[in-house]
């Protein structure tokens, strides 16, 4: 018994000695498991990000959760993440909350999109004047002949994501509404809402342009089969006198197209860690073509380098 008991305390000894005791991983900029919140407006380009990042760096475990804009900064809040991909910056009583737990968050500015409006393919007309569009959320009623002559006398019903969504915010704020009229209602996704449109026409709906840019995406091919990108002319042309813009790079870049907006990262994490390689990743060259891949305008411009070689 007792040659057998001194048999078990080698191999115990041995087991600890080659590894049978977890070795602890302390976490960096490319190693380690987070949890990152996002907008679902900007999930087909964070996916990208994701995917190149995790590819790259093998230990790095980056578990999205796309939700509303709102709900993503609940959760950044209750310290459930600390990472947060929204089409804004904190509020001036966000700040203060993080203040007053000593944490100062990092905002970095990583891609601008245009708020996009949709139309069901069976749609006459796929243009709207800013003015005809701001009628779509005056809280009167509003029929496709009230938009087109040739329209029905069908009331237009408009669709967005989340009732919590930045898409949501981002139309209250541009009309200056407290709240969004009786003729708009929210489906559970900005995938959700393309297929409402796609199925109802009386309906336009309200998505992000991440969801319709990127051509060689399976996903947004379907979708550009189905619905039809509405064009809409410049805040300062409200009667459309010089046409109408669709929410492509080059006409958010010029400011043309008059629902441009800003994402951001926000990251509270304490010191140097995943998420900020993740954060300075999206920031960089590499995942700033990812950001332009993807349909959205980069926040940095990449910078390609051609050799060009003389001959005398």
């Amino acid at each position: 018994m007792k040659m057998k008991y001194s048999a078990f305390l080698v191999l115990l000894a041995f087991l600890f000695s080659c590894g049978g005791k977890p070795e602890k991983i302390d976490e960096t900029t490319t190693r380690g498991n987070i949890q990152v919140a996002s907008d679902d407006a900007f999930k087909q380009m964070l996916e990208a990000e994701l995917f190149i990042f995790q590819t790259e760096y093998k230990n790095a475990k980056v578990k999205p959760i796309y939700t509303s804009e709102g709900e993503a900064l609940d959760l950044l809040m209750k310290d459930s993440v600390r990472f947060v991909v929204a089409a804004r910056k904190l509020n001036d009583q966000e700040r203060k909350f993080f203040k007053d737990k000593d944490l100062i968050p990092k905002e970095t500015l990583i891609a601008y999109d245009g708020l996009t409006f949709i139309c069901n393919k069976s749609a006459k007309d796929t243009t709207l004047s800013f003015n005809q569009l701001k009628s779509l959320f005056s809280g009167k009623p509003i029929t496709w002949k009230d938009l087109d002559p040739t329209g029905s006398n069908d009331t237009v019903r408009v669709v967005f994501d989340s009732p919590r969504s930045g898409n949501a915010r981002f139309l209250k704020e541009a009309f200056s509404l407290p709240e969004l009229p009786p003729n708009c209602f929210a489906a559970k996704s900005n995938e959700e809402a393309i297929k409402y449109v796609e199925s109802n026409p009386n309906a336009i709906g309200v998505v992000s342009s991440n969801w319709i840019s990127d051509p060689d995406d399976s996903l947004t091919q379907v979708f550009m089969d189905r619905v039809n990108v509405i064009g809409i002319s410049a805040k300062a042309d409200p009667d459309a006198k010089n046409g109408y813009r669709q929410p492509y790079q080059e006409y958010i870049a010029d400011g043309s197209y008059p629902f441009k907006r800003e994402i951001y990262i926000i990251n509270c994490e304490i010191g140097t860690r995943l998420g900020t390689g993740f954060a300075s990743f999206i920031a960089s060259d590499k995942g700033q073509r990812i950001v332009l891949k993807s349909g959205l305008l980069p926040a940095v411009v990449p910078v390609r380098f051609i050799e060009v070689s003389h001959e005398f």
